[in-house]
């Protein structure tokens, strides 16, 4: 692993030169998978993520559903209240929407939401997660922000810094990108960031998520791996096994996909 360095020009260069070739090869671990639900429940789903112990997804129509471990499912809030969504995630018990450029906050337990910040403030970003009480987000350019609960945001490192990141994930306080095909770990903290693994490992990687400190990707033939913080990897299920995966989150340890419209749950 390389040494941690600092946010600055010297990493924005180094990033820009990465290759982008190289496919994962690791130890294969059998893929303990099962259905969740009735086959083709997860149809007409367009976004979901994982938040105390509940999937929350929203269907194409813009509607908000919860579903328990078990594939049993419910209504949140009105019909089509999410018709304008473009990016979800959620943290400290909240659901957080960019619709139409602008932030949202939904408390789950009873449907109601409330716009975060200035409208229109999210109308660049491309990527956002959760992590350490803060939504994380990227834009167009690059540049990486941190807004809290209330709407107040600010630059984290250089403009444009991360300019060449393709996924975006999170553990307990670190973020993890891909960017041209190799994996990164940034310290937002302590400002500092460092690859993870051997450069290129990740030029397939089309999916990325972590639960606890594992990382979970999907490359773009539908092999499944799990990578712990080191670099360190493992072929999870046969090859290919996964081609049919549409969506992909973490919760409680677990991976869910999504695939030809069925949830499965992967351990």
């Amino acid at each position: 692993m390389a040494n941690a360095k600092r946010f600055g020009k010297a990493s924005i260069c180094i990033l820009a030169v990465l290759a982008s070739s190289g496919s994962l090869a690791a130890q294969r671990v059998a893929a303990n998978w099962k259905q969740v639900g009735n086959a083709g429940d997860w149809s007409h789903t367009v976004a979901m993520i994982g938040m105390n112990g509940l999937i929350w997804s929203v269907e194409a129509d813009g509607t908000l559903y919860k579903t328990d471990k078990k594939g049993g499912y419910e209504q949140v809030g009105a019909k089509g209240l999410f018709s304008h969504i473009r990016m979800l995630d959620a943290f400290d018990g909240a659901i957080y929407t960019v619709e139409q450029g602008t932030l949202y906050a939904t408390n789950p337990a009873v449907g109601k939401w409330e716009r975060v910040g200035a409208k229109g403030d999210w109308a660049h970003t491309v990527a956002m997660v959760g992590m350490g009480g803060y939504l994380w987000s990227i834009e167009e350019d690059g540049t990486l922000f941190k807004t809290d609960r209330q709407g107040k945001y600010e630059q984290v490192g250089p403009k444009g810094a991360f300019r060449h990141v393709r996924l975006l994930a999170a553990t307990k306080d670190r973020l993890w990108t891909v960017e041209s095909g190799s994996l990164y770990s940034t310290d937002p903290a302590a400002g500092t960031w460092q690859r993870v693994g051997k450069e290129g490992d990740w030029g397939n990687t089309i999916a990325l998520v972590a639960t606890g400190e594992n990382l979970w990707s999907i490359e773009e033939d539908g092999t499944l791996y799990r990578s712990d913080t080191s670099g360190a990897y493992a072929q999870v299920g046969a090859k290919g096994e996964y081609h049919g995966t549409s969506m992909l989150i973490g919760l409680d340890g677990s991976l869910y996909t999504v695939e030809d419209g069925t949830l499965y749950r992967t351990r």
